[in-house]
């Protein structure tokens, strides 16, 4: 497969990733609300108002993770491949390196792209700002151990 055609595969999958991690903050935010209405249906006493407290505190918390998942995406919906490999590290590069392979946009785990594991990176990640900017047959270094970039596109 021609590198081109594997950078939109990744950031197919990329998107793909982002979207399980959208339903999942739904889902858990639905099953809260789903135990909240089942508790306040019960008679409520002080032990039930403070797990209801704590539940809103949680839905909360997952509320903002959801939004951030979110922003990201739309992040992701906007990139677009090119007809040309990349010169440098930038937003939406391929970056394989001696010992892992990059794909600066979001914040993914891992995930694998015709059987090659990719890391996606947030461009707020300090790995980010060493890579960012290097061609290949460059260097950088991350809390002590060196990549030496192998392919860039």
């Amino acid at each position: 497969m021609d590198k081109l055609t594997f950078k939109k595969r990744v950031l197919q999958r990329a998107k793909e990733e982002q979207q399980k991690l959208i339903e999942d903050f739904i889902n858990q935010i639905k099953e809260l609300q789903r135990c909240e209405e089942i508790a306040n249906n019960d008679q409520l006493d002080e032990q039930q108002q403070s797990l209801d407290s704590s539940k809103s505190d949680l839905i909360s918390a997952i509320s903002d993770e959801l939004n951030f998942a979110k922003e990201e995406m739309e992040l992701l919906d906007k990139m677009q491949v090119g007809n040309k490999a990349a010169d440098f590290v930038t937003i939406g590069s391929v970056v394989k390196t001696d010992s892992m392979t990059f794909f600066p946009s979001v914040s993914i785990e891992k995930f694998v792209v015709n059987g090659e594991e990719l890391f996606g990176l947030s461009l707020k990640a300090p790995i980010y700002g060493e890579m960012k900017g290097k061609k290949k047959g460059e260097s950088f270094q991350y809390k002590g151990a060196e990549y030496k970039i192998l392919e860039l596109f």
